[in-house]
């Protein structure tokens, strides 16, 4: 019992002195039995999470993103009659002089 401090020691002995006088010796070691154990269960299942935390790999690096395949340009649809031939030449510029009008 040298982990504990000796205040600590002094109360439990107390509350187990009475503990005894009140149920028996069985049931008080019942008692301290089933609270060791459960500490000690709860000390290794810290112990085990520790253990598996830190065996865990680092996270996983992301796959780089491919971006969308590039679009094929349509081609353009066959000129036909005027309006597609004047588009196709751009529109024209008229520049007339005040006298002309």
């Amino acid at each position: 019992m040298a982990v504990m401090k000796k205040s600590v020691r002094k109360k439990l002995s107390k509350y187990l002195a009475r503990l005894v006088k009140k149920h028996g010796a069985e049931m008080t070691l019942a008692l301290v039995t089933g609270i060791v154990s459960s500490l000690a269960a709860d000390q290794q299942a810290r112990a085990d999470r520790k253990a598996e935390k830190a065996a865990k790999p680092a996270k996983r690096a992301k796959p780089e993103k491919t971006g969308r395949p590039a679009k094929a340009a349509k081609p353009e649809p066959a000129a036909a009659g005027r309006k597609a031939a004047r588009a196709a030449a751009g529109p024209e510029v008229v520049v007339r002089k005040r006298t002309e009008r």
